[in-house]
């Protein structure tokens, strides 16, 4: 049995998370989605769509993160709760998973709230941390079908 954070374990606890099959084939169809989000994400950020290049970039870091989740058996229903499992994955460094974070907390914002959010990030440098998230997750993937390699 796994050893989890409390908050985690209440995450499993309450449904949030939830243990099944693992299911690679599911893993490389949500890499595939990542990809897809994060090429719409660079065509919004071209045309200036900078709210929905965050929400892109979010949904393409969420696919991505949902992988390692489908490759490990594990089923969600918190975006919160994906991340703290990640978090405790210890695949991710410290900043990939304030990275998840940031794209996440400013998703929420921009489809929640009734005011205008305000974009100051450097979407380029997001965008190029996205990509490079994906492409840890891949390898990831990778190792877990080929130890050997």
């Amino acid at each position: 049995m796994e050893k989890y954070s409390n908050e985690l374990n209440e995450c499993f606890s309450k449904g949030l998370l939830k243990k099944t099959i693992p299911k690679s084939r599911d893993s490389k169809r949500d890499i595939l989605q990542a990809e897809h989000f994060l090429e719409e994400a660079d065509d919004l950020i071209d045309l200036g769509k900078k709210e929905f290049g965050m929400i892109a970039m979010y949904n393409s870091i969420f696919h991505a993160g949902r992988a390692i989740l489908n490759l490990d058996g594990i089923k969600e229903k918190s975006h919160h709760c994906l991340q703290k499992y990640l978090e405790e994955k210890k695949i991710f460094n410290k900043e990939e998973i304030e990275l998840f974070d940031i794209l996440r907390v400013k998703r929420h914002q921009i489809q929640y709230d009734l005011e205008k959010i305000i974009i100051n990030e450097n979407l380029e440098e997001l965008y190029n941390q996205v990509e490079a998230f994906i492409e840890k997750v891949k390898k990831e993937i990778d190792y877990k079908e080929n130890p050997t390699q």
